[in-house]
């Protein structure tokens, strides 16, 4: 009893050691974000401004920072004190990444559009929902990458790499399916509708991203290309289910034309959209995984 007892109160410390150890990593994350990322001051958009964009893509950011460090816990230690280190090494390694992923999104994923001139100076819900969504779907690829003891930080990086391209080439592909200038849309008419429907397709594909590099590392060749078979299994899986999407659950109804075609985007269609996005990938995630 006495022992139980002991290997409790242990519990407990290592449980809130490590929670202090998170929150000074979300204090460094938010520092960074805003030194060297928006070079903002957050107080002054945040409270005095009530610039809700800037709140948007930072509680995007703040979430992605949660998740990839969801994926630093996973990794196995001998001792309390290794547990901590692997948590602020891999957290910081996380924070950094991070903020390359943004860097991508703004050149890759919001090319035709500045922004940070869009959300700080105009406000663009769009934008922000759009930046949000980025930060959320690249703390999902990296809860996958860091998670574990197979492979190392080679595979680790190699799989973050790979996932980064599959959220570009995903983001490049959507405006076709979607048949309207998804960015003219954010960025014209600053269509919180379209932000919202792509950063749920984002999530989405950054959560079918880590599905697909969960199983344990063997070998370059042969988990490579099991990697690769589950994410267009999984990518062409979340295709159909948003196909499905408009019969089932907007019968009579397309998506589209409510997000672009109203003289007031219809928001609402755009949730939808987003939620269908994620919850297919939820469902797609405990079908691979259980």
């Amino acid at each position: 009893m006495m022992q139980w007892l002991l290997n409790g109160i242990n519990d407990a410390g290592l449980i809130l050691v490590e929670l202090f150890a998170g929150f000074g990593l979300f204090w460094l994350g938010q520092l960074a974000y805003k030194k060297l990322f928006r070079r903002i001051n957050l107080n002054v958009e945040l409270f005095f401004k009530d610039n809700p964009a800037v709140a948007i893509a930072l509680v995007g950011y703040y979430l992605g920072i949660a998740i990839a460090i969801g994926g630093v816990l996973g990794h196995g230690a001998i001792s309390a004190p290794e547990k901590i280190l692997n948590l602020i090494g891999y957290g910081l390694m996380a924070i950094v990444l991070m903020l390359i992923g943004a860097q991508v999104g703004d050149r890759f994923i919001l090319r035709r559009c500045d922004t940070a001139r869009e959300i700080v100076e105009e406000r663009n819900l769009g934008a922000a929902f759009v930046e949000a969504g980025t930060h959320i779907a690249n703390g999902l690829v990296l809860n996958a990458a860091l998670a574990g003891d197979s492979g190392g930080w080679l595979v680790g990086l190699a799989c973050w790499l790979i996932g980064l391209a599959v959220l570009i080439l995903v983001t490049a592909v959507y405006p076709r399916v979607t048949t309207y200038d998804v960015f003219g849309e954010i960025e014209h008419r600053n269509n919180p509708a379209a932000g919202v429907a792509l950063a749920g397709l984002l999530i989405g594909t950054g959560n079918i991203i880590r599905v697909s590099f969960s199983a344990d590392f063997v070998s370059w060749i042969p988990s490579f290309a099991q990697y690769g078979f589950t994410l267009l299994f999984c990518l062409g899986s979340l295709v159909l289910i948003r196909w499905l999407t408009d019969l089932i659950l907007v019968p009579g109804v397309k998506i589209s034309d409510e997000i672009v075609h109203q003289e007031v985007p219809n928001v609402g269609a755009g949730l939808i959209e987003a939620f269908a996005y994620i919850a297919a990938s939820l469902l797609i995630s405990w079908a691979v995984l259980y």
